[in-house]
């Protein structure tokens, strides 16, 4: 799976390094920040296909067949995060227990094919969705089982399908995918076929992405049985899980006895260190393979020959983690109301100089909109609006704001033009995006206040809308349905938190949720995305690619368009360190 491993913050240690060391270590929280937002939005990102199985793109798989090298050896891969559960469909699960299991151990009627932006079989061998988008068909391989040698059948994507939708199972997050589920109709063991409620372009992925579990072995009677459940993940992927040794790890075996494609690795290691100088170190002295780097640790270790000789630097855009940084304006306040002071202050904002100097990622870009900015629903003709001041000046002055009593602050009947700029507390990223916006407002007459909260408090006040202006992180996926962040019917309890209400977008996003066709669905995403452009309800501030380093004993390491491939890679036999 890609886009994996978030990153959280590690201790000021030393004090006389501390004036160093906050730069280094606030940079970590920043990245960290933006991984654990997009965690939670699986509560309040845009509906994107579930867990649909990804970063696994290339041919169909064969049985008994193998990806090329020679066998042996382990993965042993960093994550920052130790997960409470390895049963990613509830609600406990975090993003390090999915990126641990999902296509690791659980697999999918379908997956995604990031190169092509369309579906493909996985567990099933055929699937169709009849004109008017109400049937949705699928039919298993006939050669698939589970990691115990019994056979998947639809039994248990019955079995799944009613766990995840069951009121007793803590599976909400997932369970809200599936309403528009009318009912199913077993046709055979191999054969099934879901009715909706509504048409949504979406629902083809959302059930094709169910991670199917053998009903043999996780059947209940009481759902408190399913959701007590932390240990033991049986599935039909290629690895098995082998043990958990809290605090420390999670190890895979390779699954001998897989029906699918086999990887060449043995085993997969998901090493637990939660101080990022700390994993870089576990790097270079060989106790991990594989970890997430920070901006700073990539631009500094990237251009270090040394290093390069025995690390890969891979820097790669990635079809599960296509998220973006935004500062989004309450529309409530008489300030942020009127088009052209959104439109000022993303004028007055240098994100180049927030890509250069303060993220330090050359690659990262400025996204125009809420879509994917490679993806099919993003129009690549409109380009983002440029740093002017003179420009965000004349704007001001056209939307009433002027200085009338020469105190170097604009006012508006008898209002001064000063706000409160909510950030997470403690955050690098944050607090230097806040400092850069406070400077270049004042350059305009406009009195900025950043207003820190630590995370729990910050979530909850964004919930209530109790802010000016916030930073904040979306996650995303290469197709997703922006209704729930931007319908005017998501303001009062949805993600909506800015308050955009424009009756033309919400006729686009309706029409493009029933759009079954790709190509006038994707037409209708094109308007609403000029929409959202020229509205400016965030100052859309970046989005980056994934960097990695990885050992370089490891080879067949290819960057595919939109992701890459940990199964396809392989260490030759002689420079295998794990027996």
């Amino acid at each position: 799976m890609n886009g994996r491993s978030g990153l959280v913050m590690f201790f000021l240690f030393l004090f006389l390094a501390v004036m160093i060391l906050l730069q280094v270590l606030s940079m970590v929280q920043s990245d960290r920040l933006y991984e654990r937002l997009n965690h939670l939005l699986d509560v309040w990102r845009s509906a994107g296909p579930v867990s649909v199985t990804q970063n696994r793109s290339g041919s169909d798989d064969l049985p008994g067949e193998e990806y090329p090298g020679d066998e042996g050896d382990w993965l042993i891969w960093c994550l920052s995060g130790e997960p409470s559960t390895l049963y990613d469909v509830l609600a406990s699960s975090s993003w390090s227990s999915r990126w641990i299991v999902s296509g690791n151990i659980f697999e999918s009627l379908l997956e995604y094919e990031p190169d092509a932006f369309k579906y493909k079989g996985k567990l099933a061998e055929d699937f169709s969705i009849s004109d008017d988008g109400l049937e949705i068909y699928f039919k298993l391989r006939d050669d698939i089982h589970f990691s115990d040698g019994k056979p998947i059948t639809t039994d248990d994507v019955i079995f799944t399908f009613e766990t995840i939708t069951n009121p007793g199972v803590d599976a909400a997050s997932y369970a809200n995918y599936f309403r528009d589920v009318e009912r199913y109709e077993k046709i055979n063991d191999r054969e099934i076929k879901f009715y909706m409620k509504k048409v949504y372009f979406l629902s083809l992925g959302f059930l094709g992405g169910l991670p199917i579990h053998p009903k043999h072995i996780y059947e209940f009677d009481n759902p408190e049985e399913f959701n007590t459940r932390r240990t033991d993940p049986i599935g039909s992927g290629p690895y098995v899980f082998q043990k958990w040794d809290v605090g420390r790890e999670v190890v895979l075996s390779r699954n001998e006895n897989y029906w699918g494609k086999k990887p060449k690795i043995k085993k997969i290691v998901y090493r637990f260190i939660t101080n990022d100088i700390a994993a870089l170190q576990a790097l270079q002295a060989g106790d991990v393979d594989y970890l997430r780097a920070l901006p700073d640790q990539f631009a500094e270790k990237s251009k270090d020959e040394e290093f390069r000789k025995k690390f890969h630097c891979l820097s790669y855009w990635d079809a599960a983690n296509t998220g973006y940084f935004w500062i989004g304006w309450n529309q409530a306040r008489p300030f942020f109301a009127d088009r052209k002071v959104r439109l000022a202050m993303t004028h007055l904002i240098d994100r180049k100089a927030i890509r250069d100097y303060i993220l330090r990622n050359p690659e990262a870009r400025i996204p125009t909109g809420p879509f994917y900015i490679y993806g099919p629903q993003s129009d690549p003709n409109i380009r983002p609006w440029p740093y002017d001041l003179e420009r965000a000046k004349k704007l001001l002055d056209e939307a009433g704001w002027v200085d009338t009593d020469g105190d170097g602050i604009r006012d508006k009947n008898g209002v001064l033009f000063r706000f409160k700029y909510m950030i997470v507390s403690g955050v690098y990223l944050h607090e230097q995006i806040a400092k850069l916006v406070k400077d270049a407002a004042a350059k305009v007459g406009i009195e900025v206040t950043p207003e820190p909260y630590e995370w729990s408090i910050f979530s909850e006040r964004v919930t209530a809308r109790k802010f000016d202006a916030v930073s904040m992180a979306w996650g995303g996926g290469v197709e997703s349905d922006p209704y729930q962040i931007w319908h005017s019917s998501q303001i009062a309890n949805g993600s909506n938190y800015v308050g955009f209400n424009v009756p033309e977008a919400d006729a686009i996003i309706e029409k493009a949720r029933e759009t079954l066709d790709k190509d006038k669905r994707n037409a209708l995403y094109h308007k609403f995305h000029r929409i959202i452009h020229e509205e400016q309800p965030y100052t859309f501030i970046y989005t980056k690619p994934e960097q990695r380093f990885l050992d370089k004993r490891f080879e067949n390491v290819k960057i595919h368009k939109l992701g890459i491939n940990e199964f396809e890679w392989y260490v030759p036999r002689q420079k295998q360190k794990y027996k």
